[in-house]
């Protein structure tokens, strides 16, 4: 069980009655929406409970990877917090960004910094639940509108 707590997959579960969870909920709509208006948006799903548990699969990876595993060991040696934000959550999201480059284009892969912060806060805070839940809801967003 020890290592379901380094992970973040135990912890308390406030989340659903934190303002800011739903903030960072309606600040990803409020994005894309605004993005759509931009961007010509592309739709295409293909089946839609193929394309969902897909994005589960992508989120629930870089979740454990990235805000269990990793922040997990970058707590130990960058416990400082600014603003809410911890050194090892920078860190984290930093390098994050940095994967992302392999698979995105530069502007898209910079974009994760931040959502990747909003993820690591939750994790911090509570647990990783509702980064993995946030972390869905991003990619489905992004896959679906902008794939």
């Amino acid at each position: 069980m020890e290592y379901l707590k380094f992970l973040g997959l135990t912890g308390r579960y406030g989340f659903l009655s934190d303002l800011k969870f739903y903030l960072a909920i309606v600040a990803a709509q409020c994005f894309y929406i605004i993005l759509a208006i931009f961007v010509k948006p592309e739709i295409h799903i293909g089946s839609i409970p193929h394309f969902f548990a897909i994005q589960f699969y992508i989120a629930m990876s870089e979740e454990l990877l990235f805000r269990g595993a990793l922040l997990g060991i970058l707590r130990a040696h960058f416990p400082s917090h600014c603003f809410g934000i911890s050194a090892a959550n920078v860190l984290a999201a930093v390098i994050f960004s940095g994967f992302h480059f392999f698979s995105h284009a530069p502007l898209w892969a910079l974009g994760t910094f931040f959502p990747a912060l909003i993820f690591g806060y939750f994790r911090e805070k509570y647990s990783l639940w509702p980064a993995i839940f946030l972390h869905f809801l991003y990619n489905s967003e992004y896959f679906m509108f902008f794939s």
